[in-house]
């Protein structure tokens, strides 16, 4: 009980998180003096961000106390389905758009952490297993849920396309064969362009705050080339899942085109 009340009166003792509120107050003149009507939402924004994340420092300082890998693999799954529940929301109106998004983060969260784990890059603890764990689950979970989106979008404007392929005597996996790649295809871009600019034009996060942190810079890159290396995998794998098992989902099991729009 000592030990944590020390944490907490050592966390909110640190001058730089009351100075760091001066940017934020900064910005709402900004918002003042332009009448951007900004102020409330900032405002609110600020507050819920900084709840959140103390609260989740807290909870993790407990988390680590147990060194349960139980405790961990509970706290994972929690994370995997509440990052399904915000995915899902972009391909809604698709069926079984839920389990999914579930499935495919849960299979790229399971395989780039046990490579990971037997790579010898990180050992099997609270302290690398849930930090990782989250980063793949919320760069997977964003790119899932921009997958999700276009293929919506994609298979209803090509609706006619998919519908003349289908009368040629194609099967559905064929009638929407192009749409798919161009789909996976979109989906890697921004990771792929990220990995081109990594180091050059901009310096990322973990490797700038283990150099902040004092460790070596060779040391600080390798860790970042690791994380943004498992980042892609995760990624890709997820929006591959999730583009051919959600394709499925417009077909009847007769390979007839449903229309979802007017089901919605």
């Amino acid at each position: 009980m000592n030990f944590h009340a020390f944490i907490l009166a050592d966390f909110f003792r640190d001058p730089g998180l009351y100075f760091s509120l001066g940017l934020i107050v900064i910005v709402l003149l900004v918002s003042l003096a332009e009448g951007l009507q900004l102020e409330k939402e900032l405002g609110l924004a600020s507050l819920r961000g900084f709840v959140q994340l103390s609260l989740v420092g807290f909870v993790l300082v407990w988390i680590f106390s147990f060194e349960n890998l139980w405790v961990v693999f509970g706290v994972l799954i929690v994370m995997t389905f509440l990052a399904g529940l915000i995915a899902k929301k972009r391909g809604e109106g698709i069926p079984k758009v839920f389990p999914i998004v579930v499935l495919a983060l849960a299979v790229s969260l399971s395989l780039t952490l046990s490579l990971l784990v037997l790579g010898g890059s990180i050992q099997a603890q609270a302290r690398f297993l849930i930090p990782l764990g989250g980063m793949v689950l919320g760069n997977s979970m964003n790119g899932a849920g921009l997958t999700l989106n276009r293929l919506k979008s994609e298979m209803d404007l090509r609706r006619p396309e998919i519908l003349v392929y289908l009368s040629l005597g194609a099967s559905n996996r064929q009638s929407v064969q192009k749409i798919l790649k161009e789909v996976l295809r979109a989906s890697l871009i921004p990771a792929i362009d990220t990995m081109k600019a990594l180091g050059v034009i901009f310096m990322p996060g973990m490797m700038a705050g283990l150099i902040i942190a004092g460790k070596s810079p060779l040391l600080a890159v390798r860790y970042q080339i690791i994380v943004m290396f498992m980042l892609l995998a995760s990624a890709a794998l997820t929006n591959l899942i999730v583009v051919l098992l959600g394709y499925r989902q417009f077909f009847t099991p007769h390979q007839q085109l449903k229309n979802l729009s007017e089901a919605a």
